[in-house]
């Protein structure tokens, strides 16, 4: 380990805050309930333990080796472009690639701001931030195994309640218009180190900010709308899709989740 090695991962403070809040809130509601005698806190509590054992994958999962995004040392980049939610997928998938400096023609950090519909016939807001590397070389491979993981399939786990299986849609890297690569930053420390890092090896670009509306798709033609339908489903808003799919072409659900899936795959769907 040199002092320019540095590991950008998912930050544990989230998940510790939010584990000692649920301990505590339960806590209280059962020590509040026992004297006061209010039946309903020990139903309250019963809630927040259910909730919590929901969101267990979440929290552990920000303890797991496979919990980071970028690594960086004196001869380049890895990147995981594997979720770190699914690291019960199988092991030996590649979901690393590691990126020489040489190969790194710019960087810069990209603000997005996305408007997607919701149910109300509004739309809501996010805000995400991207580092995008400019890469240069054989990139194919990559563009492969991006895809490949975008169709991954999870296999079947043993639960309670019986057999099922679980991907989360969550793809925090992308290459949507090559040679660029997009790496989601939801990590610490901060995209201004990551840059930093790279700046004695490449061009640090200026920031950029774009604005990206999914909520008003009807003027598009249907080629239009259905490669930002499969835009949305690599960005892991699957569920959104399809809800615009059937807004947008007056179909069922089953009928919506095909096409979709279809677009996930890279199948085009016909009038």
């Amino acid at each position: 380990m040199s002092p320019r090695d540095r590991v950008f991962y998912y930050s544990r403070t989230w998940a510790v805050a939010l584990a000692l809040i649920a301990l505590g809130t339960v806590a209280w509601l059962v020590f509040y309930s026992f004297n006061a005698g209010w039946k309903l806190g020990y139903y309250i509590a019963g809630v927040i333990v259910l909730f919590s054992e929901l969101l267990r994958r979440f929290i552990t999962a920000r303890f797991r080796p496979t919990n980071w995004l970028a690594r960086t040392n004196d001869e380049g980049v890895f990147i995981q472009f594997r979720s770190y939610l699914n690291y019960h997928l199988p092991a030996e998938d590649l979901t690393v690639v590691f990126v020489s400096y040489s190969e790194i023609r710019s960087a810069r950090l990209v603000r997005e701001r996305v408007q997607l519909p919701n149910e109300d016939g509004g739309y809501d807001t996010q805000f995400l931030r991207y580092v995008e590397l400019e890469l240069e070389g054989d990139i194919a491979p990559l563009g492969k195994a991006l895809q490949a993981e975008l169709i991954e399939r999870a296999p079947q786990e043993k639960r309670w309640y019986g057999s099922s299986s679980t991907v989360y849609q969550d793809h925090p890297v992308r290459m949507q218009s090559p040679p660029f690569v997009q790496m989601r930053w939801r990590v610490v420390p901060c995209a201004q180190r990551f840059l930093e890092a790279l700046r004695p090896y490449t061009t640090i670009g200026d920031p950029v900010s774009l604005m990206q509306d999914f909520a008003h798709m009807q003027g598009l033609s249907r080629e239009e709308q259905q490669l930002r339908l499969r835009e949305l489903t690599e960005r892991g808003e699957t569920i959104t899709s399809i809800y615009i799919a059937r807004k947008l072409y007056g179909c069922g659900l089953t009928e919506a989740k095909e096409m979709v899936e279809g677009l996930r795959r890279g199948t085009s769907i016909g009038n």
